[in-house]
């Protein structure tokens, strides 16, 4: 992403969203900017950073980078992609921790 500020409003609008729509879910996560002292400078663009807890020592990561098509679809459709994707997330770690399914 050339310049992600032109979406920093999507980005702020997106944040909103998904607190409302991922605070069901048993995870952890962040949306971390490149201006974010934590962002990982590998990925080059946003992300949302997942966290799962399996107890207080052990969790799993995940990061969903956050590319310029998905500022360009409305942020309800963007929030509810997002959403499957942790829910898959979730999934995995149910059946590799649980042997859930």
């Amino acid at each position: 992403m050339k310049d992600w500020k032109i979406y920093s409003g999507k980005i702020e609008e997106l944040r909103k969203v998904l607190e409302e729509s991922l605070s069901g879910l048993d995870v952890e996560y962040e949306l971390i900017t490149p201006e974010n002292p934590n962002f990982d400078k590998s990925l080059k663009v946003p992300y949302l950073l997942l966290r799962y807890y399996t107890d207080e020592q052990h969790s799993h990561e995940r990061k969903i980078e956050l590319f310029e098509y998905y500022f360009d679809t409305p942020v309800e459709e963007t929030a509810k992609l997002i959403k499957d994707m942790v829910e898959e997330f979730l999934m995995e770690i149910d059946q590799s921790e649980y042997g859930g399914g």
